[in-house]
């Protein structure tokens, strides 16, 4: 029995060997996977659409109402006249006293420039005494200073006044009342205006010697 059992296992190892040998030795390939076709590799692949812009409409864009500007404060109103008018007021010898003054001192001097010179001099120094001072309420007077040589005051005019208009930068003044110094009646009708050319130079009219006199504030 053992006998026939090797037998039988040889002889189909020869089967095996035989079947092999007809299949002509090789091992046949593996399965090669489907290749992708020319559309699938060349293909880009697709793009996608632009949203759909919204559709237009008449109506502008709200815009935000700009913001407001500041406003400056409105400056304070001027004083009127008869507070600004007080004070003391130094004579400017300027503008039409100083042309007169000068016609005159070369009328006396002729062609001699020494003696126009000197004549100059006398009134300058004049000019530089005189002055005048306005008083508030309820005492309101005007009132005409000379300061003499030696620095001695001398009160050559005083009236009281009324103010007849105060607006624009002007101020009508009337006397009232008998002047103090000469105890003389004033015109009833006397006119005097004054001119604010700013806080610190007012001109006044003289009805006298009908000349425009420019005055600067001393105090």
């Amino acid at each position: 029995m053992k006998a026939n059992r090797r037998m039988l296992v040889a002889l189909m190892s020869l089967v095996v060997l035989g079947v092999a040998a007809c299949g002509g030795g090789e091992t046949p390939p593996a399965d090669t996977p489907p290749q992708p076709t020319d559309n699938a590799t060349t293909s880009p692949a697709p793009t996608p659409e632009p949203a759909a812009a919204p559709p237009a409409t008449d109506a502008a864009p709200t815009q935000a109402a700009p913001p407001a500007t500041p406003q400056a404060a409105a400056p304070d109103a001027p004083k009127p006249g008869k507070e600004r008018i007080v004070g003391k007021w130094q004579f400017d010898f300027s503008g039409e006293p100083r042309a007169a003054a000068e016609a005159d001192a070369k009328k006396k001097a002729g062609k001699d420039d020494k003696k126009f010179a000197d004549l100059m001099k006398e009134i300058e120094a004049a000019a530089a005494g005189e002055w005048i001072e306005f008083t508030g309420a309820p005492d309101t007077q005007y009132v005409s200073h000379i300061t003499e040589k030696g620095g001695k005051d001398k009160v050559v005019m005083k009236v009281k006044y009324e103010v007849a208009k105060d607006e624009n930068g002007t101020l009508v003044m009337k006397p009232a009342g008998k002047e103090e110094v000469s105890k003389k009646d004033m015109p009833k009708d006397l006119e005097i205006p004054v001119t604010f050319k700013d806080d610190n130079t007012i001109e006044m009219k003289d009805p006298k010697k009908k000349m425009t006199l420019i005055f600067k504030r001393k105090s």
